[in-house]
């Protein structure tokens, strides 16, 4: 199989090393497409306004002055010899649960990966200093290996997943997960102000949202300890409120 990895913690990130190995490892051939700087929080956007300079640094490995997404756009159709079988975007230090995908340069890779119409996996760990790389190293393993097994269907999303950091033998096992929810952020904190100027730290992000829910949510699994696999839908199209949509918009006229 042939595996494109990429991340957003840039190319010389120790998780980006132990997935690429490990992987390799498995005899798979692996060409790395990395961000050149740690750009952590950078989501979906693309380098329009500029052109995006590439470093072949080695043998199946590239170096981008850019994003995440960038890196996926590129290296999918121009950086790689022949064709692609999955895409792993990771390993990502800290996590990437509920609401924080929405500004994940991690899942961003994933998802342009699955927009080129290409099976993508988001893989981070839940810590922001990782003493287990190699457990998120083994999934990535076991779900690569087995990806030929999963039904059609779910090839049509992109799995996030998210590990404790833990050893793999206190792993215990993969749940199938939806995707929780956090509370607001806490409030920007005011550093300095001197005339005009103000200097501000963003807050953190919210505690998760605890409300009863039927399946179990990715940040449950992972304080269980479990390895949480969560789907997502990558034509964003949901028809589940457009009646009550449209409902409303009929108000309008």
């Amino acid at each position: 199989m042939h595996i494109l990895i990429s991340n957003d913690d840039g190319y010389n990130a120790p998780g980006l090393s132990v997935l690429a190995d490990a992987l390799r490892n498995q005899h798979h051939k692996v060409t790395v497409v990395a961000p050149r700087e740690d750009v952590s929080g950078c989501g979906m956007s693309l380098s329009l306004r500029r052109s995006i300079n590439v470093e072949a640094a080695a043998e199946h490995l590239f170096i981008v002055d850019g994003t995440p997404a960038d890196c996926v756009y590129i290296g999918l159709d121009n950086l790689v010899d022949e064709p692609v079988d999955l895409v792993v975007s990771g390993i990502n230090n800290g996590p990437n649960l509920a609401d924080d995908i929405l500004y994940s340069g991690t899942f961003a890779a994933a998802m342009e990966a699955r927009r080129m119409a290409m099976p993508s996996i988001a893989l981070s760990i839940t810590e922001r200093s990782v003493q287990h790389y190699e457990t998120a190293a083994y999934i990535a393993v076991q779900m690569s290996n087995a990806l030929p097994l999963l039904n059609y269907r779910s090839l049509l999303a992109v799995l996030n997943v998210n590990v404790p950091d833990i050893p793999v033998a206190d792993l215990r096992g993969f749940k199938a997960t939806v995707s929780g929810q956090r509370e607001a952020p806490l409030p920007p904190k005011r550093l300095a102000c001197v005339g005009n100027m103000s200097q501000y730290q963003l807050g953190l992000a919210g505690d998760f949202r605890r409300t009863k829910q039927k399946k179990m949510r990715d940040f449950e699994a992972v304080e269980q300890g479990y390895a949480s696999i969560t789907p997502f839908n990558a034509t964003f199209d949901d028809s589940a409120y457009i009646d009550d949509v449209q409902t409303w918009l009929d108000t309008l006229n």
